[in-house]
């Protein structure tokens, strides 16, 4: 029987190291390391063998690419929303601080850990540790997904998951009471985002034409936000899950009317909500002058956001499924949803003690 011919070469090195070499379409590739006994050389050949012949080889040199490079092409490449970019952005300069001159295949599961464990003595909140984690996660899954590194080296369990933060749940006499308080020309601003838990830049981005006084409907299908270097921009709302048609109660689609006769300019391509002076209601605008309203309330601590968790809780103490509720407030995943449907439970509660007052009269 002839003598099967050895994959690769294996040479000791004046330092007393081995170093390995092999052929792959034509090419003599070095080892990424050198190794201190003849028999750790003659593994490391034998697992490029296998990984040859089961089509899973990455090729050493590919995965040299400096990891900024990999991700801003990776960040270019992506269909991105200006203000979703924005915050891409600023997540990315927490791994670039460290990863920035680091080659994709140098990066190791212990680099990840380390790196992850730093995030927190930046006083980032732990939300935000998750995400920048995610982000790191995903861009190196992509460079699996290229070929460029075997295996992603950023797997630590349960980092990308964020913790539910706790809101307080507003009731429409708190609604009532900022509405109340807040100036004049946002007070059906308040109102309405309540009733239909549309987002502020949704709100902001509202047309006359967006109306339907017939259907008692709002059509979303844009949204204002703040721009870099360009200012107030109207653009596509947050994911395609967001274009939308809200059905609200008739009084709002009243206070709406009452709203636009006495501060509308223009027809229907014109906003329904902006500053005192007419233009483009910015959130960094507005700020202010819901401050000072929820404090005038005694709702110091309340952001605007909640009133669209009030607006979804509500939806799901009204009866709506998980997929009535996901549609109403333009998500694209069950999980930001699903809150709402926990918060009704509360609701669920009351209904119970109510069931219990009747039983006890009744038997009396």
């Amino acid at each position: 029987m002839g003598n099967t011919r050895a994959f690769g070469s294996i040479r000791k090195l004046p330092s007393g190291r081995f170093q390995v070499r092999y052929r792959h379409l034509g090419r003599l590739v070095p080892g990424k390391t050198t190794y201190a006994t003849k028999a750790e050389a003659k593994i490391y050949l034998a697992s490029v063998e296998t990984d040859l012949n089961r089509g899973t080889w990455v090729d050493p040199d590919t995965g040299r690419v400096r990891f900024a490079d990999y991700a801003a092409e990776w960040l270019d490449q992506r269909q991105l929303r200006p203000r979703t970019r924005e915050t891409y952005e600023s997540q990315m300069k927490h791994i670039l601080a460290t990863f920035a001159d680091a080659p994709l295949n140098s990066i190791k599961p212990a680099d990840v850990r380390a790196w992850h464990a730093t995030l927190a003595k930046l006083g980032l909140h732990p939300n935000t540790v998750s995400k920048v984690y995610r982000q790191l996660r995903t861009i190196l899954g992509t460079a699996v997904d290229d070929e460029l590194i075997p295996s992603n080296p950023a797997h630590i369990k349960g980092a990308a998951k964020e913790s539910s933060i706790e809101r307080p749940l507003l009731d429409w006499g708190d609604v009532e009471r900022l509405a109340a308080a807040i100036n004049p020309r946002f007070e059906a601003l308040v109102w309405t985002a309540a009733a239909s838990g549309l987002r502020f830049g949704e709100l902001s981005g509202l047309t006359v034409g967006h109306i339907d006084t017939h259907e008692s409907a709002l059509r979303v299908e844009q949204a204002l936000a703040f721009q870099k270097g360009s200012g107030p921009q109207i653009g596509p709302p947050k994911s395609d899950s967001a274009y939308r048609t809200v059905i609200v109660p008739d009084e709002i689609i009243e206070r709406l009317s009452s709203h636009i006769d006495q501060f509308g300019e223009g027809g229907p391509k014109s906003l329904v909500f902006t500053s005192l002076k007419g233009r483009p209601l910015l959130n960094r605008y507005f700020a202010p002058y819901w401050r000072r309203a929820r404090t005038e309330a005694g709702l110091d601590g309340v952001r605007f956001h909640d009133l669209r968790h009030l607006a979804g809780t509500e939806a799901a103490s009204a009866g709506a499924s998980l997929r009535e509720v996901m549609a109403r407030m333009g998500h694209s995943t069950s999980d930001a949803s699903l809150r709402y449907l926990k918060a009704s439970e509360a609701r669920d509660r009351e209904v119970s003690n109510a069931i219990g007052d009747r039983m006890k009269r009744s038997r009396q």
